[in-house]
This record gives structure tokens, sequence and C-alpha cells, in this order.
């Protein structure tokens, strides 16, 4: 394995009120990088706060936006595209290359891929165009609980977007937990992919409680730190390794705020589990994360 790959690791394992804490803490870990959402831009601008300088101060890049918006309703269409677009404008000021969009989440009960795959086709394509004439790579991000959750909803909707305009941005764990087979995503979509999410996943289907909750066996929505999963992410980075790949890629696990079963509870605290995953990746050769 070549081991050029360099990691940054997505914010998201804190509370998203916590981005002050966690920027030093992703830096003073030695990650290049980090993600974060575009209403965590807005709630500071709204304040009056200075982000940039915080990232400044800490040597780390905010390389990739994470936003999401209603991708199946045509009525309201311009307005969640316009919101978006008002994100992007704020992450102009940290000059970040990557824009990634994902869905809103949605009552997965009875949804069919087919009733809406033109409308969310049609959604991405617009806007993932006014993204890129911002001069910011629009990434699409299928994610669990969204309407692009399965492997025939990411294949339905990848095949029919506009490749001019949308590039790929994987998410390891999440295609893991909606039934998906992650290596067969990446190898299949390859030529699109721009950025990875690179996460481990505990394996096994849902589960819920008597109330219907999701049942978190680790604290972090079934997520893991890297190599203590059922992903295969030796196998993944080996892949992308020998096949050339050269673009961004964020170690990232999903912040327990948002546990239903274990909040307060998580397997490891957040500084330990960024380390964790970090000593994994040493483990396979990487030493240099720094971009």
């Amino acid at each position: 394995m070549n081991n050029n790959i360099r990691f940054g690791h997505t914010a998201i394992t804190w509370d998203n009120k916590d981005i002050e804490q966690a920027i030093p803490a992703i830096a003073a870990c030695g990650y290049w990088g980090t993600e974060t959402f575009g209403w965590v831009l807005e709630e500071w601008e709204a304040k009056g706060r200075n982000l940039p300088e915080l990232f400044q101060r800490n040597g780390l890049e905010l390389t990739s936006l994470y936003c999401h918006l209603d991708v199946l309703n045509p009525a309201v269409r311009r307005e969640e595209i316009g919101q978006v677009l008002q994100w992007v404008d704020l992450y102009s000021k940290f000059n970040g290359p990557v824009v990634i969009i994902g869905g809103k989440m949605i009552k997965r009960d009875g949804f069919a891929i087919g009733d809406h795959a033109s409308d969310i086709a049609a959604c991405l394509n617009e806007l993932a165009q006014r993204i890129a004439d911002r001069g910011v790579l629009c990434c699409f991000h299928p994610h669990t609980g969204t309407p692009v959750e399965t492997e025939e909803e990411i294949h339905r909707i990848m095949d029919a977007l506009d490749p001019q305009a949308v590039t790929f941005a994987p998410d390891l764990g999440q295609i893991a937990k909606g039934g998906g087979d992650p290596l067969a995503i990446v190898k299949t979509y390859r030529e699109l992919i721009r950025i990875v999410h690179l996460k481990d996943y505990i394996g096994g289907p849902i589960e819920h409680d008597s109330e219907g909750r999701e049942v978190d066996k680790t604290g972090f929505l079934g997520y893991t730190p890297l190599g203590r999963g059922t992903v295969d992410v030796k196998g993944i980075l080996s892949y992308l390794e020998d096949s050339g790949y050269d673009g961004y890629a964020h170690v990232e696990l999903d912040g327990n705020q948002w546990s239903q079963t274990r909040k307060g509870d998580p397997m490891m605290p957040a500084q330990e589990a960024i380390q964790a995953s970090k000593s994994y990746l040493e483990q396979l050769g990487y030493h240099n994360f720094k971009k």
C-alpha cells in the first residue's frame, strides 16, 4: 500500500456547539483539516464571532462543509437551495474546496426511491451547478435515515446525476449501516470520488427498543473508532491507494449527542476516540497526516 492519503477528522464527534473545543483537539491530534455544518458557520456569523481566526490560530483547515436540504419536494426547492448557497457564501471566508450535500432525515416507512428519484436528481444537479459557479466542488453524500440510504438507492441516484457537476462523497460507515457494501460502492464510483468519510461500523442490522429508539451499542450511533468495527477500512484504503486516489479524506465518528439510548455514555471520550482512529491508521503505515 502506498500510504499517500492524508487525513483530517470531522468535528461531529463533538457537539456542534462545542466546535471551539473540537478545533484545537483535532489539530493537537495531528489531523490536517476538519469539516463542520453550514448552520454552525451561520450561528458564529450571527453572533459576530471570528471562526476563521480560530482555525488559523490552531493551524487547521476547514476542508469541507456539510449542508443538507429537502431534496424531495420541488415546492420548497428554491428556498432550500437558497439556504445552502448562503452557507456556501459563508464558507468562502475559509477558502475551502469542498461542499458536501446530503438529504434531510425522513420517515422511511413506505418510502420508495422510484417515486422520488427524478426530483432528487433534479435538485442535486441544480444545486451542484450553482455551487460550481462559485468555484467550489460539490459532492453528494448518502446518509442513513435520508432518502438515499441503501445500496439500491445510492445506485439509483448516482446514475441519475450529472457527473460534470456532482461528484461523490461516500461515507463507509453510513453505507455499511444502510446494509450496503462500502468497498463495492467505492469501486463502482471511484472516478467520481473527491472526498471520503472514513468511518467504521459495529455491524449487524439496526435494532430498536420497546420505545422505538435505535439501540446504540457504542454511544456513537453504532459507529466506532477505525479498526474496531466490521468495515474493511484497510482493504478500502488499499484499493484507493492502488487506484491513485488523490482526493480528500476525513476520519469520522458520529457524536454522542445524537444517541437516543446512550447519550452521555459513549464508549470513550471524543479526544480518546479520535486518537484511537489515528493509532489504527499509524498501524497501517500512515504517519504523515499533514496535507
